[in-house]
């Protein structure tokens, strides 16, 4: 049998048209053909392994019955636009057989003047749910960063920064934390860190360290920075995590001050109590003498070892804190007992202490010897801090129910940086000091219910405020 043209033609169309039909039934997506309101005319076999209908359940049902109550208007826009349109896209959600929903995608185009369409439905869900978890997850670190109380930002391979979170702007002084976008990490760094900034730069590897912070009001902060080399958008940077450690630092201060006043007060009172001793023996046989024979010498002796007992048992603050035998007293009494007793050594530096009152008296409950030792220091180290002479001012008046001695004095002064240090042990602005007068003075007076203020500048003076609580 001789096969004409025409017969291959039908031949290779039925060839065709059968792989057609194999490739619709065997496709994991479903063909689908549609009217312009939504009535399915055909869907491929496939809709049962997708969705769990047979093409017969399907058969001249509308899409909008399994379609998303929220996504009929996406569908029906959709169809809409495709009077005017050849081809549209669109992603909805349809329901399965078994009640649950799946994403869908459909791209539906055109075929007759009666506007049916043809389209090809693929399952999304996967997709879409997997997009949904990393945008959470993004939004969830998003979160984090932005609300933590920790610095967190981005910087390049050589400290510049190309993002910063919220607390960012807070710890270094901004406004808004675009301002530090495009500036380095170097310009809020002092210049002999600089070096040693570059070095764990250059490591290329996670690091932490410590580092100074200079605010944009030229506060320091003193923070733990770790460095954790990352990726992003195709280009090697610094994930940087900054820990604002200054509060911290300041606590672990006071912490080793308190242990350096455990000691001093332990070494008090081992000092007091191998002092006391020989000076037991020495004020008995002095006593017994005086008897024997009468004399001035004695006497002095005497009121001497009493002045060392007291300063024994003043070393005993430390060791004992408690404050006993509070009685009221007249503080203009006891400014005016200092006075006397320091002015020959005044004298002597030709310095002159002029007393200013505004009332007879103040009275306040204290322990009248402590408090002698606290001006007795006080006006000591004025006399001292003004080699060439010159004047102090011992001044006593009323604030409210608190009483205030001032001293002032036109000595050498102290200098800023050495003036927040003054009450720590063992720093003293004196070559030979060992920092505890001024430390028990504060701590005599804060025994008392009040407090000492120190305000010094460099070659103008010092002056030095006693608040004591009045009866």
């Amino acid at each position: 049998m001789i096969m004409t043209e025409n017969h291959a033609d039908l031949f290779a169309d039925k060839v065709e048209a059968r792989n057609l039909q194999l490739a619709i039934q065997h496709s994991s997506d479903i063909i689908a053909r549609v009217t312009k309101e939504g009535i399915a005319l055909y869907v491929s076999p496939s809709c049962f392994r997708m969705l769990g209908y047979t093409q017969q359940e399907f058969y001249k049902s509308s899409l909008y019955t399994y379609c998303h109550p929220n996504d009929r208007d996406v569908l029906r826009e959709a169809f809409a636009e495709l009077d005017l349109l050849t081809h549209k896209r669109v992603t909805f959600r349809f329901r399965h057989h078994e009640g649950h929903y799946l994403w869908l995608e459909a791209n539906f185009s055109v075929i007759n003047e009666d506007k049916e369409m043809i389209g090809i439905i693929r399952d999304m869900t996967q997709r879409i749910i997997m997009e949904e978890e990393i945008l959470e997850t993004q939004e969830k670190y998003r979160f984090l960063v932005e609300y933590s109380k920790d610095t967190i930002g981005m910087v390049t391979q050589k400290g510049i920064w190309t993002y910063i979170n919220n607390e960012g702007k807070k710890l270094f002084g901004f406004t808004s934390s675009k301002e530090m976008i495009g500036t380095s990490l170097h310009d809020y760094t002092p210049s002999s860190e600089h070096s040693t900034l570059d070095d764990f730069l250059q490591t290329k590897q996670s690091v932490n360290f410590e580092l100074n912070l200079i605010r944009t009001d030229s506060q320091t902060r003193k923070a733990e920075v770790q460095l954790i080399p990352t990726t992003f958008k195709n280009r090697k940077v610094y994930q940087i995590i900054i820990k604002d450690v200054t509060g911290q630092k300041k606590t672990e201060e006071k912490l080793q001050n308190a242990e350096k006043l455990s000691v001093v007060g332990q070494l008090a009172a081992g000092i007091a109590h191998e002092i006391r001793n020989p000076l037991t023996a020495i004020k008995g046989f002095t006593q017994l003498l005086n008897e024997e024979r009468q004399g001035d010498f004695a006497d002095v002796i005497l009121t001497e070892l009493e002045r060392i007992e007291d300063i024994v048992n003043d070393l005993l603050v430390l060791a004992k804190p408690q404050i006993t035998e509070m009685e009221e007293t007249n503080l203009v009494t006891v400014v005016k007992s200092v006075i006397t007793l320091l002015n020959s050594q005044a004298v002597m530096g030709n310095i002159m202490i002029e007393f200013t009152q505004t009332q007879s008296s103040f009275n306040v409950k204290c322990e009248k010897d402590k408090i002698k030792q606290v001006l007795i220091n006080i006006i000591k180290n004025s006399i001292e801090a003004m080699p060439m002479g010159g004047k102090i001012n011992v001044d006593i008046r009323q604030d409210n129910n608190f009483v205030i001695i001032s001293v002032e004095d036109e000595g050498i002064g102290i200098p800023e940086e050495r003036l927040a240090k003054l009450g720590e042990p063992f720093y003293s602005t004196k070559e030979k000091g060992t920092g505890l007068g001024i430390m028990i003075c504060k701590k005599i007076i804060k025994n008392h219910g009040g407090n000492l203020y120190i305000h010094s500048k460099e070659n103008e003076g010092t002056t030095v405020r006693i608040t004591l609580p009045l009866v």
